[in-house]
């Protein structure tokens, strides 16, 4: 671990010295670890795209095996396997880039030339944000990340939890640590821009689903 943050650390000088300006050096730091652990988010939003495209189908076995939960698990593994879905699939892609991140988190908070870096409203990337707008970032842009992905509106409440518990976290980390993360936040929403829109087949199934009902009703 403490050799990847030293390799880490020289990648962020070897940076600096192009661009001059530490602050900037994290922005581009963080826009190249994002694309090296690419790959692996790539799969991790492949399960929640499918995810969220059949949860209006698993709501729907919620409801009508509300009073029989065994029922409901072997209809949900029906429904799993006839989508082609493992829920499980994403987790280690979650947890692979954690071998990266502990000792960059490490390396950001202890990097040495921070004490006396500036950017924009910091005097220091080393000292807290003065003005709180790194924290209050930290929380709007993953709070947004958050709500791209939740599946329904029983989530919002734990978004707006995790969002507060990173302004919270935010607030005593250094700025450097701050822009680090305000920047990964804002290619992770870009990112499940991208990987999460609907695409025209989801649409015309979304709309053909909503037509039976509408039929149905009728």
């Amino acid at each position: 671990m403490a050799a990847i943050g030293m390799y880490l650390g020289q990648l962020l000088k070897f940076i600096y010295d192009f661009v001059g300006n530490y602050g900037v050096a994290i922005i581009i730091f963080t826009i190249l670890i994002r694309i090296v652990l690419l790959p692996f988010y790539v799969q991790q939003m492949g399960t929640m795209k499918k995810m969220k495209e059949i949860n209006p189908l698993v709501e729907d076995l919620k409801k009508k095996y509300a009073k029989d939960p065994q029922k409901l698990n072997e209809e949900m593994m029906k429904l799993y396997k006839e989508k082609n879905v493992n829920p499980m699939s994403g987790c280690l892609p979650m947890l692979l880039p954690l071998i990266i991140l502990w000792p960059l988190f490490a390396m950001l908070r202890n990097y040495p030339a921070f004490s006396t870096a500036s950017f924009l409203w910091l005097k220091s990337l080393a000292e807290k944000d003065p003005y709180f707008i790194l924290p209050i970032l930290s929380g709007v842009t993953t709070y947004i990340s958050s709500a791209m992905i939740q599946t329904d509106n029983s989530q919002k409440s734990m978004n707006l939890i995790m969002s507060a518990f990173m302004i919270w976290i935010t607030v005593s980390l250094p700025a450097g640590v701050g822009i680090y993360w305000v920047t990964s936040n804002i290619f992770q929403i870009a990112q499940q821009y991208f990987f999460l829109r609907p695409t025209e087949s989801m649409k015309g199934e979304s709309s053909n689903e909503g037509n039976n009902k509408n039929r149905k009703n009728s």
